[in-house]
């Protein structure tokens, strides 16, 4: 990658790789001024198809949102370049076990420019994105495209049968798919989210999955970081932003961290030719199941005990 990059008149030095990344190779250099760069190279040949519109994006959404973006000084089929941005990943992930290795907590103030930031990607007309090359779906097609992979993931994983029950019930139950499609991120993990030394959000890395989709795929990450005391906070923000947050979104927030976590990871873990993410998601469909299994028999105890008491956890 470094060769590459003084093909297009970079000279740099490497610094650190990661390989974290399932989409592209990074490298983290630096030149004789002592100025420090991103270099990424895609994985796959689609991944470098999505190049251009990945920049579009950028382009696009840069002087928009209030947190900074990175800015392609090089972009070619093989190499992507850009001076780092400030501040560091909130967290950085194993790429082994997916495990978050987290740099700060998240502050209230955190959780509100967060908020800030979706609702303000989420408030881009249709139209506009469109017109950047990004997928477009509208909310039937989101939950078709979910009932096909819940298909394929029953085929090709082991997916315990009260998972592909409760998951059955999400995708036949209306009320959860009533949302608009949104521009959304499509991947905003902790380590795309950059923070400074306080704790405050600065800036948001990759653009490659944004698409018009369900605007809940952009709460997910942070519902399995947080659980739901941390993605109420996020979600009050948002809404207080202007977003806006349908009814039931918080348990179809949840079901979708829940699906892509587990059966979409093993999925995408079989494309890739990667055993370990087919493990990872093997362990945590076993997981949802044993825990689900524990609450219902916890369940049938409290109402047989308590036949007059409600236990918000058996709704």
């Amino acid at each position: 990658m470094i060769e590459r990059a003084r093909a297009h008149g970079l000279r740099v030095r490497p610094v650190s790789v990661d390989e974290t990344g399932w989409d592209f190779r990074v490298v983290h250099a630096v030149d004789d001024d002592g100025v420090r760069w991103v270099l990424r190279a895609p994985r796959r040949p689609e991944v470098a198809r999505l190049i251009d519109v990945e920049a579009r994006v950028l382009e696009h959404l840069r002087p928009r949102l209030a947190v900074a973006l990175p800015d392609w000084e090089i972009r070619a089929a093989d190499l992507v370049a850009y001076r780092r941005l400030p501040g560091r990943p909130m967290a950085d992930e194993d790429p082994l076990t997916l495990a978050f290795d987290w740099r700060a907590e998240p502050t209230d103030a955190f959780f509100r420019a967060l908020g800030e930031v979706i609702a303000e990607l989420h408030r881009t007309p249709v139209a506009e994105a469109a017109r950047l090359g990004v997928p477009v779906s509208s909310a039937d097609q989101q939950r078709a495209e979910v009932a096909r992979q819940l298909r394929e993931a029953r085929a090709r994983l082991p997916v315990p049968a009260h998972e592909v029950r409760r998951w059955e019930r999400w995708l036949a139950d209306d009320r959860f798919w009533t949302a608009e499609t949104r521009l959304v991120h499509g991947d905003l993990h902790f380590g795309h989210t950059l923070v400074d030394g306080s704790g405050a959000l600065v800036g948001l890395l990759d653009w490659t999955d944004a698409a018009v989709a369900d605007p809940a795929l952009d709460f997910a990450a942070p519902r399995l970081a947080f659980g739901p005391d941390g993605l109420d906070r996020l979600l009050g923000h948002y809404a207080e932003a202007g977003g806006t947050v349908p009814e039931l979104f918080g348990e179809h927030i949840a079901e979708h961290t829940a699906f892509r976590s587990s059966a979409l990871l093993g999925l995408h873990g079989l494309r890739l030719g990667n055993p370990g993410y087919v493990a990872i998601a093997r362990a945590r469909l076993a997981d949802q199941d044993r825990k689900r299994s524990a609450r219902t028999k916890s369940c049938a105890v409290h109402q047989e005990l308590f036949r007059d008491a409600k236990n918000r956890d058996c709704r």
